[in-house]
């Protein structure tokens, strides 16, 4: 049995329908439709090859295609033909380059750490290299223009981000703190109530940091935190001061006002107010500290 001998070394059983098919979809790229004696040429073609004794590489059966066409008055047709081979084999050439890179970047055996914060040695990090790979190449074949691939990949031109073209996100955002703590937030998944300490305010702006940068490409920020913080500040300190209004002084009194901690009613009571300051001062820098770790790790 006649067989054909693919580019990776398998053979399959020859099989001229194929041949037939091919050169009837050039027919139809140029003249839109296939015709009868586009038909009858494709099987005259394709019963050429069915007839030689040999077996025979896809590229040699793709050269007497060209041929015979060439040889017919069908040189539009085979010019087309040829075309749309070039094409094939330059995807054929990109895909084999891409999975190299691919192999690559899931072994970690080419880590360039281009990226401080990505260690391309560790699962996350050779996962989403190999996904940036991918995103990278569907970007150049499917979305930029032919000028704007080719200025990229000479270095004529560095097109940043470009794993993340094809989503076509913002890049950058400063986030607007104050409100989403003031009025909460959705996370999707769920609803987070407004913040009503200063701990719990900077667990809320980790959650933030690490929600937005999932959300878009490129950083994200806070324009001017401390302002931001201050009312959770007083909200924290109010806490305290109330607390040891209860244990230190023993007085139900209690501050419900929105007050500075420098305001003159905190400092008539100065065991109460030391005490309120100490606790918060305390909680302020363990509140720091965790939004440090929780953006760190």
């Amino acid at each position: 049995m006649k067989k054909v001998i693919k580019r990776d070394g398998r053979t399959e059983l020859f099989d001229k329908e194929k041949i037939v098919r091919a050169v009837e979809l050039s027919f139809q790229d140029i003249e839109n439709e296939i015709s009868e004696k586009a038909h009858l040429k494709a099987r005259e073609i394709a019963n050429f090859i069915a007839n030689i004794e040999d077996d025979l590489t896809v590229e040699q059966i793709q050269d007497i295609v060209e041929e015979k066409l060439m040889a017919s008055n069908y040189k539009n047709i085979a010019r087309n033909f040829i075309t749309y081979r070039y094409e094939r084999t330059k995807m054929r050439e990109r895909n084999s380059q891409f999975m190299k890179d691919i192999s690559e970047k899931l072994a970690a055996s080419n880590v360039q750490n281009q990226n401080a914060n990505v260690d391309e040695y560790s699962f996350g990090g050779r996962m989403g290299e190999a996904k940036n790979s991918l995103m990278k190449k569907f970007a150049l074949d499917y979305i930029l223009s032919d000028m704007a691939r080719e200025n990229h990949l000479n270095n004529e031109i560095y097109i940043h981000d470009l794993d993340a073209y094809a989503v076509g996100m913002h890049n950058c955002l400063t986030i607007p703190f104050d409100k989403l703590l003031e009025n909460g937030f959705n996370t999707r998944q769920t609803d987070v109530r407004p913040a009503r300490s200063i701990n719990t305010a900077f667990q809320l702006v980790a959650v933030l940091f690490q929600l937005q940068s999932l959300q878009q490409f490129g950083g994200v920020s806070a324009s001017h935190l401390d302002w931001t913080m201050v009312p959770y500040v007083r909200i924290s300190f109010r806490k305290h001061f109330n607390e040891g209004m209860e244990f230190i002084e023993e007085s139900d009194l209690r501050c419900e006002a929105d007050l500075s901690i420098e305001d003159d009613f905190y400092k008539q009571f100065p065991r109460v107010y030391k005490y309120a300051m100490a606790k918060t001062e305390k909680e302020l820098m363990q509140a720091v500290q965790g939004m440090y770790h929780n953006l760190n790790y």
